[in-house]
């Protein structure tokens, strides 16, 4: 039986049905479906279902006691909602945005949708992306004009909101496949939220995206559901309210009005699925709501564990975010991988009449672990060092925007960018960090950068191991405020080992943190250091570090250690290259801890990133 005999006969007219499977679907033709036909059926059978339920309470169980109390004009208003709204944005992006095809079965009905160009990269809701989320904004207005005609009981007001509680499971498993890959039977994101890890770029553009939805036309609520780790608020437990202080200001000021947070480490979440017993006190935040964990049923447990848990500084390409590994100088050939400049000044031309354009791997919206408050990161392309224990190889290759246009980013649209999250990064003097890859690699472009960043107010960060060479240094060092400078090892022979490079090249980073001490007085210079085992962590290489440190009095601020992980590891296999520290365990974090201690005996302040 039909669901919809004006949806049927408007498919007709369109030409969408049976015979049709050979062809994309047409966006236009969709579109004007769903909004000028869909959308207003749908709001009128609501409207319908809902008068025969408020007049049957009533009927029932009429409050009158409690309606008493009220004024003898009552305004009424009859509560609507929007479930799977990101599924509907997404599944309208794919259409618009690739060749879908519909999979009919032999009773002509829709069981499920190929994608013609399946690589390529589509907008989805999450990512700060008006292509889709002005699609989501279209919807909720659309939908609450339609109900807003409707001839409700006592004459109520009809109000929207965005707001699943655990629904999302049930609706997600009673609706088919969706045009977006969307699985039949697979659960709806909860509420507003971006469906699971679809908000790929980052926690500020998950934010804004949500925060672009019309509170005038969903004034019973938005319900954004926004799940963190903890080491994304930052490295120390002190420091981590006022980071998210600054995140839910910044989100207000978006215009967002709603937002259940939840600090959640994946790893707990996962065992108190198995072993619920052991949690009887775990609380998280539904969409809408708190409830114990162990009080969710096991398909609603394994629905929470797939939603995003954002982490800090996600590597997000800004062309190409969903192909990481996509220039093909990433092949070992001696051009470009085994390529070290000594004395380069600048790797790429510019002109001071055009923007600067630099070669730049990803830029990520969020980091709270790169320099004080909230930063964007931009990991620059290309480093001329080979660490063995580099988490981000494939930054190392050494290119320009010419020949690899897809890493071409300018100076301007960095600076866009900042602009776009000013309120967020503004406070707890926030601002950017360039990494990389080597970002003095690439003076000219990272100065720019810098200083447009001065220009707005924020401040700046340089993550580098100290390339180049004072021409280099001049063009950044003016607009820097924090240099976060990582050594490889004291001893020069064990620096040579770790980076892959001569010994001189790092005797070049000792001289930056001493040219720094003498002509930038005003910059706050740290030491980064990676703790391996039996390497870097003797007392020789420790006493050598701190007797250097004291040498950067007044801009040494403090060392700070990295206890070596295994993060980057994957990227090797994928990359195809032999990963050098092969069976080493990561760096036990009580180690770490008397490390720290003893670099405070000797006179030097040390951090710890806190687990």
């Amino acid at each position: 039986n039909l669901i919809s005999i004006p949806l049927s006969e408007a498919c007709k007219q369109a030409g969408i049905g049976s015979g049709d499977e050979d062809r994309p679907l047409d966006y236009e033709k969709i579109s004007q479906l769903f909004f000028d036909t869909a959308i207003p059926w749908l709001a009128e059978l609501y409207a319908d279902t809902m008068n025969v339920i408020h007049y049957s309470h009533d009927t029932a169980s009429y409050e009158n006691i409690q309606m008493a109390l009220h004024n003898s004009n009552v305004n009424h208003l009859m509560a609507f909602g929007i479930a799977g709204l990101s599924v509907v944005a997404d599944s309208l992006a794919a259409i618009a945005y690739d060749d879908v095809y519909p999979i009919r079965d032999e009773r002509n009905l829709t069981i499920g949708f190929k994608r013609g160009n399946p690589e390529r990269a589509l907008p989805l809701f999450g990512n700060d992306n008006p292509k889709v989320d002005s699609i989501a904004k279209r919807v909720c207005d659309v939908f609450c004009e339609e109900l807003n005609k409707q001839k409700l009981y006592k004459d109520a007001k009809a109000t929207l909101s965005i707001l699943t509680i655990t629904s999302n499971v049930v609706y997600g498993k009673a609706t088919g496949s969706t045009p977006d890959g969307r699985k039949m039977g697979e659960p709806f994101a909860p509420g507003a939220n971006p469906l699971h890890n679809r908000d790929r770029n980052g926690v500020l553009a998950s934010l804004s995206s949500v925060a672009k939805l019309p509170y005038t036309s969903c004034m019973d609520g938005i319900s954004n559901t926004f799940c963190l780790v903890p080491t994304a608020l930052g490295p120390v437990s002190d420091e981590r309210a006022k980071t998210l202080v600054s995140l839910l200001d910044g989100y207000f000021q978006e215009g967002g009005h709603h937002i259940n947070i939840n600090i959640l480490s994946r790893a707990l979440l996962e065992d108190a699925h198995r072993h619920p017993d052991k949690y009887p006190d775990l609380t998280i935040r539904v969409s809408g709501y708190a409830v114990r964990f162990n009080q969710l049923t096991p398909e609603q447990r394994e629905e929470v564990l797939k939603r995003t848990m954002h982490g800090s500084a996600i590597a997000s390409n800004t062309k190409l975010s969903e192909l990481p590994y996509h220039c093909s100088c990433y092949s070992e050939n001696p051009t470009s991988v085994d390529l070290e400049l000594s004395d380069v000044a600048d790797v790429l031309p510019y002109s001071q009449n055009m923007p600067v354009i630099g070669s730049v791997h990803s830029l990520e919206t969020f980091s709270s672990n790169d320099g004080p408050g909230i930063r964007t990161l931009v990991f620059l392309q290309g480093c001329p060092k080979r660490c063995i224990f580099c988490s981000n190889p494939e930054t190392q290759c050494i290119t320009d925007p010419f020949s690899c246009p897809e890493m071409a980013v300018t100076d301007k649209e960095v600076e866009g960018v900042l602009k776009r999250y000013h309120h967020f990064l503004q406070p707890n003097n926030g601002g950017i960090t360039l990494s990389g890859g080597e970002p003095l690699l690439q003076p000219a472009f990272a100065g720019s950068v810098l200083q447009k960043t001065k220009d707005l107010g924020l401040t700046t960060c340089l993550d580098t191991s100290g390339h180049g060479n004072t021409e280099a240094w001049e063009k950044v060092l003016p607009y820097t405020d924090y240099v976060m400078l990582c050594l490889k090892g004291m001893d020069l022979d064990l620096a040579s080992f770790i980076s892959g490079v001569s010994k001189e090249s790092n005797t070049r980073a000792r001289d930056f943190a001493k040219y720094i001490r003498d002509h930038y007085k005003n910059v706050k210079l740290s030491l980064r250091w990676v703790l391996m085992d039996g390497l870097t962590d003797t007392d020789e290489e420790i006493e050598a570090l701190a007797a250097f440190a004291k040498e950067l009095k007044p801009v040494f601020t403090h060392v700070e250690l990295l206890p070596y992980h295994i993060l980057g590891k994957e990227k090797y296999d994928v990359m195809g290259k032999k990963y050098e520290l092969e069976g080493m365990e990561p760096y036990d974090y009580e180690d770490a801890v008397e490390v720290k201690k003893k670099l405070l005996r000797l006179g030097v302040d040390a951090t710890l990133a806190e687990q």
